[in-house]
């Protein structure tokens, strides 16, 4: 895949020995409460290595996977030839009629958050550039970015908090009124904030505009200094994105005009929609080319219904896994994987963390603003022979 993971040999290898750190929130239950990554350096001090993970159930055994592979086979109507795009109108017209995952007690931190902190997303673009076809993502803003570099043809976006999921349908609202990403970007500032009120208005019917306009209302702020400053940095950085490039910018916004920017509401950690995005997506033969994980699997141990949901997921021999976990200094440390990798950690017994995948030793620190190339799990030890 375009030299994706040159240097892979380089990396170091995930110790099989290594202990299984996992978030301070493994207390909690299967179904944790997770965010996406926003604000997470200043809710979680990176410099705290995460404690042993607390099982609370059985592990997770193989013939649960293969009773979820008997229940995808089961239910996938004959697939008959199909251009891809009437392909992908099929896929979004079913997805529109799942039913979302109940909404949470609470929210992480009991925080809404609607925009991402991520800022160093282009760690994760070698392997995304052109690379197409759907992604699949949690969390807000950052989709767009590396929507943008993918030329991802289908965004299906799956987060627990329906304001962040209520969140896409203003941005592809002011995105529809503005013809340029100048445009877009002063609709969230003070100065445009009248004219995206309007816009906004025109999109939506009650009571949903009513809940619109509220929401743009709360966000408008956090969201118009979180694409200054994100756009700055990029600019720093020499890198083109979304925020600066008209033909980024033309790319995510038509994407959300054609209808390919789903957003739903559903849970990770419990078995509901993901599966059923999961179910559709095979359907329709529609593999998935980026799970973009942000740093949710932080916030929970792996258990059965996140395991089962990620097996689920069809993947290909390009699929990517990306995730960030929190660094030194403030920061994130940015995680790419191999999809049939990952796959093959989720079969693996006994492994309740995203530590244990990136082989995070007792005592050891994530480097903020670094990319990691994650492996496949270690091969076993043989069983010594008698004797030797």
């Amino acid at each position: 895949m375009k030299g994706v993971f040159i240097g892979l040999a380089l990396v170091a290898a995930c110790s099989g020995t290594a202990s299984d750190p996992s978030p301070a929130a493994a207390s909690e239950p299967a179904t944790a409460i997770y965010g996406p990554a926003v604000a997470v350096a200043e809710a979680v001090d990176p410099a705290e290595p995460p404690g042993p993970p607390v099982p609370s159930e059985e592990p997770f055994e193989e013939p649960s996977v293969a009773s979820v592979a008997r229940e995808l086979a089961e239910v996938q109507p004959e697939v008959t030839a199909v251009s891809a795009a009437d392909s992908r109108d099929a896929v979004v017209a079913e997805l529109h009629t799942l039913s979302p995952d109940p909404a949470p007690e609470h929210t992480t931190n009991d925080v809404h958050y609607l925009v991402s902190n991520e800022r160093r997303l282009d760690l994760f673009r070698p392997e995304l550039d052109d690379l197409g076809g759907v992604m699949l993502g949690v969390g807000s803003d950052q989709n767009y970015v590396m929507a943008a570099w993918s030329r991802t043809e289908l965004l299906v976006i799956v987060d627990f908090d329906q304001q962040v999921v209520d969140l896409h349908g203003i941005h592809g609202a002011l995105m529809a009124a503005a013809p340029t990403v100048d445009e877009y970007r002063r609709l969230w500032s003070e100065d445009g904030a009248d004219d995206a009120r309007a816009a906004i208005t025109d999109a939506f019917d009650e009571p949903a505009r009513h809940e619109r306009l509220a929401l743009y209302d709360e966000a408008r702020t956090v969201v118009d200094k979180r694409l200054r400053k994100l756009a700055r940095r990029y600019t720093e950085l020499g890198i083109h994105s979304y925020l600066d490039t008209p033909e980024e910018y033309r790319f995510v916004a038509d994407l959300h005009a054609a209808g390919r920017v789903v957003a739903l509401r559903g849970d990770f950690t419990r078995e509901g929609l993901l599966r059923e995005v999961a179910r559709v997506l095979e359907a329709h033969s529609q593999a998935l080319k980026v799970l973009y994980l942000s740093n949710i699997e932080q916030y929970f141990t792996y258990r059965e219904p996140f395991k089962a949901n990620m097996l689920a997921l069809p993947f290909d021999d390009h699929t990517v896994v990306l995730r960030t976990l929190p660094g030194r200094p403030v920061g994130f440390h940015y995680i790419l994987q191999r999809g049939a990798d990952f796959h093959t950690w989720m079969r693996t017994p006994k492994v309740w963390s995203v530590y244990r995948i990136r082989g995070l030793g007792k005592g050891e620190h994530l480097q903020s603003s670094e990319r990691f190339v994650a492996g496949p799990p270690p091969a076993p030890e043989p069983n010594p022979v008698e004797g030797d």
